[in-house]
């Protein structure tokens, strides 16, 4: 195949192995991330790579890119890459050390299911939310993008709406054969800016609108301003439980101004869902583990009331009615049901010292 080149067999190889991730860096073995952990490929099956041949394989990679990229003038570079009818991967370019690494995210060529991620009941009743700001929250690497085109996919199989994604870069590809439509733009080629996507999107007659990663005061102003107007607004944030979601959203803005977003966001937040994806006790994968903040009457009178301290008892205590949950009440579980171990489960609890007292392990702090 004349188009065809070692980044492809690469890219190839990391899909059939099921790695998340494909690392390759100037004069460093070849490596991929797998359940996790970082495996090395030997030098006797992948050669290490020259500054030179890591640069063909960017060159290889952005041959058909909507513009002509000189990569030596850039320092980082976000973009997608396919392969067809294998996958699609999120593409990151560095510069490290004056020479170039690359990061491929592989991205399923179909999107899975609820019962595939093992989410529980209530992530498909957040997805019934017709209007308001749903959040999905979570470290780099921690299965975001995934539980959100699941909850994406969901809906547009079940419901006759139009989604309009603003996404940096394109991700999953949804079927044009459901009851619903979406519409993925790309930043940089289909608009310039998040802030730009999401004014377009308001004009754009959705139903639905992806925000991409709310990370900065313009895109949290204009995503609370879409939800208020009746529209369901889904977003991103890098956070590690679900209040410092919404602290992290606060912080963009200045003292004088949180009481009102406090306020905003107390009257259109739905739901929030962070997670971490930890492996499992069988070997087989890595499992989410998820807080599920679901916004009732309570949890809107602590945000309004800026006693944020009071809402994780909260989420405990409304587990059987509304279906949220803490971290540490979800790792217990994991725990209980022999998904995870007990020590994994501790070295990632929010409160540690309550997590050994919660499974009853008090000689163990």
């Amino acid at each position: 195949m004349s188009d065809w080149h070692m980044i492809d067999d690469l890219l190839l190889a990391s899909s059939k192995h099921e790695a998340s991730d494909l690392i390759i860096r100037t004069d460093d073995r070849v490596r991929m991330r797998i359940d996790g952990a970082v495996m090395t490929l030997a030098p006797a099956q992948v050669p290490v790579q020259n500054r030179a041949q890591v640069k063909e394989m960017i060159q290889h990679m952005l041959r058909n890119h909507h513009e002509a990229v000189d990569i030596e003038q850039h320092k980082s570079l976000d973009f997608h890459y396919s392969l067809e009818k294998v996958a699609h991967f999120r593409v990151h370019i560095m510069r490290t050390n004056g020479d170039f690494g690359i990061v491929a995210r592989i991205i399923p060529k179909s999107i899975p299911t609820f019962d595939q991620l093992k989410l529980p009941p209530v992530i498909r009743e957040i997805t019934e939310n017709r209007n308001g700001l749903i959040i999905i929250a979570g470290a780099t690497g921690s299965g975001k993008s995934t539980t959100m085109a699941a909850m994406l996919n969901h809906i547009v199989t079940h419901r006759p709406v139009h989604v309009v994604t603003i996404e940096d870069p394109m991700e999953f590809r949804y079927d044009c054969d459901k009851k619903g439509t979406v519409c993925q733009r790309q930043l940089g080629e289909d608009v310039l800016t998040y802030a730009d996507g999401l004014s377009d999107a308001l004009r754009e007659a959705p139903d639905i609108i992806v925000a991409g990663e709310a990370r900065d005061k313009e895109v949290i102003q204009l995503a609370l301003q879409a939800s208020e107007t009746g529209h369901l607004v889904m977003a991103t944030v890098h956070a590690t439980t679900a209040v410092g979601t919404m602290q992290r959203l606060m912080s963009s803005f200045g003292l004088d101004e949180q009481e009102s977003i406090r306020e905003r966001l107390g009257n259109n937040l739905r739901a929030i869902i962070v997670q971490k994806l930890l492996p499992r006790t069988d070997g087989k994968g890595r499992i989410a583990a998820l807080e599920i903040l679901v916004c009732n009457s309570v949890i809107r009178h602590y945000v309004l009331e800026d006693r944020f301290a009071d809402i994780p008892k909260a989420m405990e205590e409304g587990a059987q009615i509304y279906g949220s949950q803490t971290f540490d009440q979800h790792l217990q579980q994991l725990v209980e049901k022999n998904v995870i171990e007990y020590e994994e489960a501790l070295a990632n609890s929010v409160k540690s010292e309550d997590f050994v007292m919660r499974m009853g392990r008090e000689t163990e702090v």
